[in-house]
Order: structure tokens, then C-alpha cells, then sequence
């Protein structure tokens, strides 16, 4: 079975992952916890469950799923993956059954019309301030103010 989310593409039985048509390297089990999250989208994982899913009969910490998660959510964005305080995590993302004989270069193509639908439907949605606030790219922004706040220090004190 494969499904779609956002620009990618997840076979849960190879576990292998295309973005844009064009496979991505992802290690065995953040794939199979992407596998399990993927397939029951509306359930709440613990990291009990997770472990006893992912690493059966093998004795590891629970840092070991904090850290899958987090490679998870470097590569598909944190909103992909919501935690739940001492409960667990769940996916986000919806996802969308793919026929298995469409070929990658038809995820391709499908993907690209789908980013051009949504970059119209943002275009064409009102900007709420938070709708903007969600969009700005935080990751990059924050460590910028940082920075101009320690040359503009450092050049008042100096």
C-alpha cells in the first residue's frame, strides 16, 4: 500500500519514501514508525507501543523514539507529527491512497499540479496575522534576530 502526503510518497510495505518522484534515503525504523503513524492517522501512539512495534523483544530507551521522531520531523516538517504530553504521538498530515501502478513519474506530475493548486488556494485565502505567522520560516528568522542582536550589543558596548 502507498500513500500521499504533501510532496511525498510512502510505500508502507518496502518502506521506501519518494519526494517529488525521486526516492529519498531514510533508515529502516523511522520508516517503520512512519509506517505505523501513517496507517492509523487517528490514533495517539505512546512510546511504549511504538517500541514494542518498532524494536520487539529488544530492550532500548524511549530516547531512541524521541530521536526517530525528531529525524521524522526534520524531514516532513514539525507539523507532521503532533506529540501529545505523556501520551504519545500522532500523524497530521492527510495522506491519500496511491494506485500502485502509477508510475514515478506520474507522482511527479500529480505533485506539481497539486503544489500549484495549493499555492493558488494560499494565494486566494485571506492572511489572517496568524496564517502569516505559520508561514514565516522561523528556523531561519530566529537564529538571524539572534545574530543582529549581538553585533548591535557588541557594537554598543565596544
Amino acid at each position: 500500500m502507498k500513500l500521499a502526503f504533501e510532496d511525498f510518497q510512502f510505500d508502507i510495505q518496502a518502506l521506501t519514501l519518494l519526494k517529488d518522484g525521486r526516492k529519498i534515503s531514510l533508515k529502516e525504523k523511522p520508516a517503520q514508525i512512519l509506517a505505523l503513524l501513517i496507517t492509523q492517522p487517528d490514533k495517539i501512539h505512546s512510546k511504549v507501543e511504538i517500541l514494542e512495534e518498532v524494536w520487539p523483544g529488544r530492550t532500548v530507551t524511549e530516547q531512541v523514539v524521541f530521536q526517530n521522531i525528531g529525524h521524522l520531523r526534520a524531514l516532513f516538517g514539525d507539523e507532521a507529527i503532533k506529540t501529545f504530553s505523556k501520551k504519545g504521538y500522532q500523524w497530521q498530515l492527510p495522506c491519500d491512497p496511491v494506485d500502485g501502478h502509477v508510475q514515478e513519474s506520474n507522482v511527479a506530475q500529480e505533485n506539481e499540479t497539486h503544489s500549484s493548486t495549493d499555492s493558488e488556494a494560499i494565494n486566494t485565502a485571506q492572511h489572517t496575522p496568524e496564517s502569516i505567522t505559520t508561514q514565516l520560516p522561523w528556523r531561519l528568522i530566529v537564529p538571524a534576530f539572534v545574530a543582529v542582536a549581538a553585533i548591535g550589543g557588541f557594537l554598543a558596548f565596544s
